[in-house]
């Protein structure tokens, strides 16, 4: 091995503290995608309350899919430019993105193949809990403003157990809009 002199050994030095300057263990998140997604969620679940309420036709609940086309268009176009602005993705967002679509994934599964164990506001209850995962795996990464978002829609899904059911889903879509859309907009004003 190569002896290094005190300057080759300071510049070395130099160059990791500059490489490690520019590696920042906080996650950044587009807010935006979280505003889109949790109004997308808070209207859902609002429409399926107000549905089970009798006070609108039950028809009404194909609104959510043009709703959830607006949301996926969004997110596609959103996502392409955020990639072309970017470069490069880091370890941590990669990571990220691993976490966020795990969670998405396992949330529609249990919606879809598993609607017999988590019936009336399960089903809101499951996309909750994936949102809060998503919130606190930012928040671990040093965002205060994604842990108080992973609060506001734990507390949500605990108000709205002990609820009856005709304030339940009003509960939780509260939840997801003040932790999800409340998160992604306080992301949006933030100067960091």
């Amino acid at each position: 091995m190569d002896e290094m002199d005190d300057a080759q050994a300071r510049e070395h030095i130099e160059m990791v503290q500059r490489i490690l300057a520019q590696t920042s263990q906080r996650l950044c998140a587009g807010g935006e995608f979280f505003v889109v997604w949790g109004l997308y969620s808070g209207f859902v679940t609002s429409i399926n309350q107000v549905i089970n309420d009798g006070l609108i036709s039950p028809v009404w609940i194909w609104a959510v899919v043009p709703a959830l086309a607006a949301c996926v268009l969004f997110s596609i176009l959103r996502g392409r430019a955020t990639a072309l602005d970017a470069g490069r993705k880091t370890l941590l967002q990669r990571e990220f993105l691993n976490v966020l679509w795990l969670t998405i994934g396992l949330a529609f599964i249990a919606n879809l193949g598993a609607f017999n164990l988590f019936r009336g506001w399960g089903n809101a209850a499951i996309w909750s809990f994936g949102e809060a995962i998503v919130l606190f795996y930012i928040g671990l990464h040093g965002n205060r403003r994604a842990m108080l978002g992973g609060i506001a829609v734990i507390v949500s899904m605990v108000v709205a157990n002990f609820s009856a059911q005709t304030i339940a889903g009003y509960i939780l879509a509260a939840g997801m809009v003040a932790g999800y859309t409340g998160f992604g907009i306080a992301e949006m004003l933030s100067r960091e």
